[in-house]
């Protein structure tokens, strides 16, 4: 018997579809958003109270389009990071996106997808984009979040794909405006990523945050 869906996400699919939630996200409680030591979350499906700003940076309805990839191909045209590992294997891209108060953003897969409970935006390399600018629009998409690179974090191997990390910080955009993709967004602390990431690969991560963490220390509170 088919599991009846009692919550749709407010965003259609690429189709144009409705998307069941199946096992929403709960959201948590608004105090938590303005706490560094505290995870927050943003549901979909059980929207909450979210602060008109968070670290002295507003939260925004941003609608990105072609126009914008194309004026950050321009703008990233220069990036500095490694060359790609020579391999086969398929191409993706993600953001660790990071408040100055030290916490990171996570996305919840909508219906926990592909048995991930919660991970970094990342997604396949799209055609005519580069790796960081494919990363800046899936973590827009993903998460709602628009985020500027600051500096490549690390290559992650997987059996079939190799995916090119970002340490990103947050401009505008918002976890309202998350895609179908993701039933929930998260804003957590570094010392509980190891409980919301519950796959190997992204925890494979961690280790490159921390480094990173360490290295920006002085700009986080």
């Amino acid at each position: 018997m088919q599991e009846e869906a009692l919550y749709f996400h407010p965003a259609p699919d690429e189709n144009g579809d409705p998307v069941p939630v199946f096992s929403p996200t709960p959201g948590s409680a608004p105090g938590t958003w303005l706490n560094p030591d505290e995870a927050a979350t943003w549901s979909v499906t059980h929207p909450g109270v979210l602060p008109e700003r968070l670290n002295g940076i507003p939260f925004t309805h941003e609608k990105l389009g072609e126009e914008d990839w194309r004026a950050l191909m321009k703008r990233y045209r220069k990036f500095p990071e490694p060359a790609e590992p020579e391999s086969p294997k398929r191409r993706t891209s993600g953001l660790v996106i990071r408040e100055s108060d030290g916490r990171i953003w996570l996305a919840h897969p909508t219906n926990q997808f592909g048995g991930v409970a919660a991970t970094f935006p990342k997604g396949r390399l799209e055609p005519g984009l580069s790796l960081v600018v494919n990363a800046v629009k899936e973590g827009w998409e993903e998460s709602g979040i628009v985020a500027e690179p600051q500096c490549y974090l690390c290559d992650i191997e997987r059996t079939k794909t190799i995916t090119r990390y970002y340490l990103a910080r947050r401009t505008a955009g918002s976890p309202k405006d998350a895609g179908w993709e993701s039933q929930a967004v998260s804003l957590v602390p570094p010392h509980e990523l190891l409980h919301f990431l519950n796959r190997p690969n992204d925890r494979k991560v961690l280790p490159f945050i921390a480094l990173a963490l360490r290295n920006h220390s002085g700009e986080s509170r």
